[in-house]
């Protein structure tokens, strides 16, 4: 390392390894030359070098640490911002400007649930809380309406790809039976193969798809695209094969798994999806209430053809029964009454002769009178000749 001099005789300054025998430039002897000793740090050393390093570092790091915290509001809002976004693509909602993420996401959430493994509800927990990689150890899903107004359950799901993570969320009806909408995300699939699972083509075959399968368990998976032959199965990615499979099993156990835990605590659709209630016929319950009608009064089961009136063990009790039978349809220990037509035994009045018969040879009256038209529920039966039995 290079050392400072100074020649006494011409008071110039120079550099050399070491003392010279005379000055380089005016040519002094030894006795003109002495060393000059730095009086600051030396910046030529070792010592100056680490430390300058070690001071550079401690600051850049406390920037970057000041950085990230002043900006972890704005981060955490984007992610979440992100994550409603996902939510509302599987119900339909896509294209949503920012800055109405949130207010869309309030307006069709309607409630969370969040359950343990063994169907019990975390009191307090909001679904949107609990992040994708705690999904089997918590349960998280939310009701919701979709875009067209449907009610639906979104259940978030998480699986494996080629490359990395997956995850999705996928809508459905509340009965159960179909999917109302669906998404699908990555990690690091491969561009324009795996990547494409979350593009709404890929996306929207599964909407409208049935869900179970004719065992009761969720049936509703990916193939290889050209392979699917049931409505349960929905075309893969081309060249995305294992991406495909990845997108399948997800789905297929993932709402299995939702089934399940739904169905060992909250009396959801999805918990009866395999096991469903018999409905009774509208016309076999003389009591129960179909539906609801616009004018917010009950209509009468007889005038409504399509509609369930209730599971049976909520159907009014009837007359006739020998004690408290409930249900929609014959009992034992409902007597069969004469009058009635073969086979249409119920536990109301009938009338006993035959020529009170209706003129259909399906319905009768209480009063024994049939009405005009041959059919209960049309003009002719008032309130005092309500029919009963079948239409």
């Amino acid at each position: 390392m290079a050392k400072k001099f100074i020649c006494s005789q011409c008071g110039q300054t120079f550099e050399a390894a070491s003392m010279p025998d005379k000055c380089p430039i005016c040519g002094a002897d030894t006795s003109h030359l002495s060393e000059v000793k730095s009086k600051g740090i030396n910046t030529n050393g070792n010592v100056y070098t680490i430390c300058y390093a070690a001071v550079m570092v401690v600051i850049v790091a406390f920037l970057l640490a000041f950085v990230s915290s002043a900006l972890k509001p704005a981060q955490d809002a984007n992610v979440a911002i992100d994550k409603r976004t996902q939510i509302l693509a599987s119900l339909g909602v896509r294209g949503i400007a920012k800055s109405d993420v949130e207010a869309k996401y309030n307006e069709l959430i309607q409630e969370t649930y969040v359950l343990t493994p063994d169907g019990q509800e975390i009191e307090g927990a909001d679904a949107f809380d609990v992040d994708t990689k705690e999904i089997g150890d918590k349960f998280p899903f939310y009701l919701a309406k979709t875009a067209a107004g449907e009610d639906a359950y979104v259940l978030p799901l998480k699986g494996r790809g080629l490359w990395g993570g997956i995850w999705g969320y996928v809508a459905v009806s509340l009965d159960g039976e179909k999917v109302l909408g669906a998404f699908f995300n990555h990690e690091s699939e491969t561009a324009g193969l795996g990547a494409l699972i979350k593009d709404e083509p890929f996306q929207s075959q599964f909407i409208g798809r049935p869900i179970f399968g004719e065992d009761g368990k969720v049936a509703l998976t990916v193939v290889k695209k050209g392979e699917s032959k049931a409505q349960t199965e929905v075309d893969g990615v081309t060249g995305a094969t294992l991406t495909s499979k990845g997108v399948g099993e997800m789905v297929q156990s993932g709402i299995q798994q939702y089934v399940d835990v739904i169905g060992k605590g909250i009396e959801g659709a999805l918990g009866k999806a395999a096991s469903k209630p018999e409905c009774c016929n509208p016309c076999e319950c003389k009591e129960c209430c179909c539906e609801m009608g616009g004018d917010g009064e009950c209509c009468n089961p007889c005038e409504c053809e399509k509609c369930c009136c209730a599971p049976k063990a909520e159907c009014a009790h009837h007359e006739g029964c020998e004690g408290n039978h409930e249900g929609c349809q014959k009992h034992e220990g409902c007597d069969k009454h004469e009058g009635c037509p073969e086979g249409k035994a119920g536990c109301g009045e009938c009338p006993e002769a035959e020529a009170h018969k209706c003129k259909s040879g399906s319905d009768c009256c209480k009063s024994g009178t049939c009405d005009k038209s041959g059919s209960c529920g049309k003009p002719g039966c008032d309130g005092d000749k309500a029919c009963c039995g079948q239409r």
